[in-house]
């Protein structure tokens, strides 16, 4: 068999591993639910317990793994994670150490998915892109000729927290006015609880409390005006977050990815829009700005080609 690569994509709720090959392509995969309860060392036996089992494993010649939050890349440590309860400083490369042969590599969750959208969607041929995840927060990851660009500590790639208002609504990191306190998921149903829809009250049941991004999607493809809009706005602050992108980084493509992403073109249509009208002409025409074919595999293959 071809060499293979493990991948962990390690979330507050859910475990993703899988073994892949060096073109990306899943060889077999496994999950693990409810991982929130764990300690770093029975989610580390839990892991390999499953990661045992999959075709292909015999073969992997290193380990990739994706992790949310801060993460020390060079030492293989999670110094905080903020879906994980416990995982602080936690060297996780050194727990992994005497289960599995080959190099071991730890990042960022938002740098994985974007090394799998690269893989995937991009098929290595554009050199230069960013992937943004859109779901509870907004992650980001950056490919610079090919490469992943961490940054001096690790840490590129926020996008979920560039400023899109200085003096707008608290964020979950501190600040204020970042996009992830317009375009977080939580953000979103907080504002479709404020419109008032015939088209949603009915889906509901007149139950408001049960709303989530899905049904607001459902609602606007069923042509609810209100909901149209809401995410057409929450489009256009995207796009000026994108426009900076563009012409700070002058990629070849966007890729977006997450749940939110499921909106597809309620949100690419006045993303692309904002895009073209803020950023300079040049860079905004040449940059694809695409939702991910691969969401859900995105993390898990990426974490594996870490290793790669």
């Amino acid at each position: 068999m071809a060499k293979c690569y493990l991948g962990i994509d390690l979330g507050g709720t859910e475990v993703k591993i899988a073994v892949v090959n060096s073109r990306g392509k899943i060889v077999d995969e496994a999950s693990i639910s409810q991982t929130n309860g764990y300690s770093p060392e029975t989610l580390v036996r839990r892991i390999i317990e499953k990661a045992r089992a999959l075709r292909g494993f015999e073969s992997v010649c290193g380990t990739g793994v994706g992790v949310a939050g801060d993460i020390d890349q060079k030492k293989g440590v999670v110094r905080f994670s903020p879906n994980l309860n416990k995982w602080k400083n936690i060297k996780l490369r050194n727990l992994l150490r005497p289960y599995l042969k080959g190099p071991i590599v730890i990042d960022n969750d938002a740098n994985a998915a974007a090394l799998g959208a690269y893989f995937l969607d991009a098929k290595t041929k554009a050199k230069n892109i960013v992937c943004v995840t859109l779901g509870t927060g907004v992650g980001g990851g950056i490919i610079l000729d090919g490469r992943i660009y961490r940054g001096a500590t690790g840490t590129a790639g926020e996008i979920g927290h560039i400023h899109y208002d200085a003096d707008g609504p608290k964020c979950n990191c501190g600040s204020r006015g970042c996009i992830e306190a317009y375009a977080g998921a939580p953000r979103i149903v907080e504002a479709g609880k404020k419109i008032k829809s015939a088209i949603l009250r009915k889906m509901l049941a007149g139950n408001m409390g049960n709303l989530n991004p899905k049904i607001l999607q459902e609602a606007a493809s069923r042509g609810d005006p209100a909901a149209r809009k809401l995410w057409k706005e929450t489009g256009a602050k995207l796009g000026v977050i994108f426009a900076d992108l563009v012409n700070l980084l002058n990629p070849e493509m966007i890729i977006i990815s997450g749940g939110i992403s499921r909106a597809n073109k309620l949100l690419t249509g006045p993303i692309k829009s904002t895009v073209l009208r803020r950023a300079f002409k040049t860079p905004a025409r040449a940059c694809k700005i695409v939702v991910s074919k691969f969401t859900n595999k995105l993390g898990v293959v990426g974490a594996a080609l870490l290793a790669q």
